[in-house]
């Protein structure tokens, strides 16, 4: 079954990249993205160069080998001629840690690339989200347009009948008129936006695609008390500390673990007619007595290795009391913003009837031109200030969710 989804999402994909009108739904923009996006791409390369490099990080227990051959005639004239074949192998403390520290690199290549992944998704899912507020907002100023017009056809009725002066007439036509421009620049706004969009879709410029509506949010209330958080700048903190005290373990080794040096040779010599051979095997410890001193290099880079240790473990200190702090705020800005909404909510149901009340009662000359303008604009702020408030609960849940390490859509349900 899974699959068959992402084999769907690629034949889907794959219209979209050539050229093709699609309307994307917000979870197949998620899936376009991280199969095209550029640096996603980029970060999968480092992820690959990292697997590879623990692959190869065993290499150091490959002994060298080599091969030769000569000839040579001393002064007594009898020339000889030989092949030579060597084997030779170092063991130390930084090759048993070498591969202990490609692991940690991968792992921590493989922690960025998620993080890249889900710093890709919550841009793609707030970009989705704001392209539908542009286009709402879009919707609302032809809506006011639509209002302006039918206000200026009534004005000029009620001029021609003589019910009204010349100068309603001339205030309607204005504020239509001056609606227009603002229309275009929301367009070309929008317009924008999808661009920006498309790259970080992974698309061409030309490629043709729209979104599906979008819904106003309905949050429910969301209580973190239960949930484990698992914070990216934590995560990733973490791992770097393990890999600086893997540097600071392979560095104190470095200075009080000796190296044990093994080699091996055969040399086969033809001289005067006849066949002899030689060998040896060789084994050694060596220990630096200079890496015991307090100026050496190795205690140096052990010191400095130390240091960082120290650095990053405040460092996470700091970030795991950020992180929490961070969960914190964004529940309570959702909380507060769902609140605004309710209220924004009523205000815009409270000025829809308004507005409708003075329109009925400018029809019947009760009401001014300006009355009724304002009235439409008072319905258009409501209907903006909810799309507004609308996408900044949803915008604050993704990051909650961004911020616990819980997938998104999970919250608020």
């Amino acid at each position: 079954m899974k699959k068959t989804t992402i084999a769907l999402a690629a034949l889907l994909s794959a219209a979209v990249l050539a050229g093709a009108q699609e309307t994307l739904s917000l979870e197949l923009a998620v899936t376009t993205a991280l199969e095209n996006n550029e640096s996603l791409a980029r970060s999968r390369i480092d992820l690959e160069a990292a697997e590879r490099a623990v692959g190869v990080s065993w290499n150091g227990l490959v002994p060298g080998l080599s091969l030769g051959a000569g000839t040579s005639r001393p002064n007594d004239g009898v020339e000889s001629t030989y092949g030579r074949a060597q084997a030779s192998l170092t063991l130390s403390s930084g090759l048993l840690s070498a591969g202990k520290q490609a692991r940690l690199a991968y792992e921590t290549a493989l922690l960025a690339y998620g993080t890249a992944e889900r710093d890709l998704e919550l841009s793609v899912r707030k970009a989705y989200y704001s392209l539908g507020l542009s286009r709402k907002n879009i919707t609302l100023i032809e809506q006011s347009i639509a209002s302006a017009q039918k206000s200026y056809d009534q004005a000029e009725a009620k001029r021609k009948a003589g019910l009204a002066p010349e100068l309603d007439t001339l205030s309607a036509l204005v504020t239509l008129e001056q609606l227009k421009p603002t229309l275009q620049s929301a367009r070309l706004s929008y317009d924008d936006a999808l661009d920006s969009f498309r790259v970080l879709l992974g698309m061409d410029g030309d490629a043709g695609v729209d979104i599906a509506a979008v819904d106003e949010a309905d949050i429910k209330a969301i209580d973190v008390a239960g949930i484990t958080a698992v914070s990216p700048s934590v995560s990733a903190l973490e791992k770097q500390l393990a890999e600086a005290r893997a540097t600071l373990s392979a560095a104190r080794s470095s200075v009080y673990s000796p190296s044990l040096s093994l080699s091996a040779s055969y040399q086969p010599t033809y001289a005067m007619e006849a066949w002899s051979d030689s060998g040896s095997v060789t084994a050694s410890v060596s220990f630096s007595l200079d890496d015991l001193l307090p100026w050496s290099s190795a205690r140096s880079a052990a010191a400095t290795a130390q240091d960082a240790v120290d650095k990053l473990e405040s460092q996470l200190a700091s970030a795991r009391t950020s992180a929490a702090m961070e969960i914190g705020s964004l529940a309570r800005k959702i909380e507060q913003s769902r609140s605004a909404l309710e209220s924004m909510r009523l205000n815009e149901t409270l000025a829809e009837k308004t507005y409708r009340l003075t329109e009925e009662a400018y029809r019947f000359g009760t009401k001014d031109i300006l009355s009724l303008q304002s009235a439409r604009d008072s319905l258009a702020r409501a209907r903006l200030d909810v799309s507004e408030e609308a996408y900044t609960l949803r915008a604050a849940v993704l990051d909650l969710e961004y911020a616990l390490g819980v997938p998104f859509g999970t919250l608020g349900r």
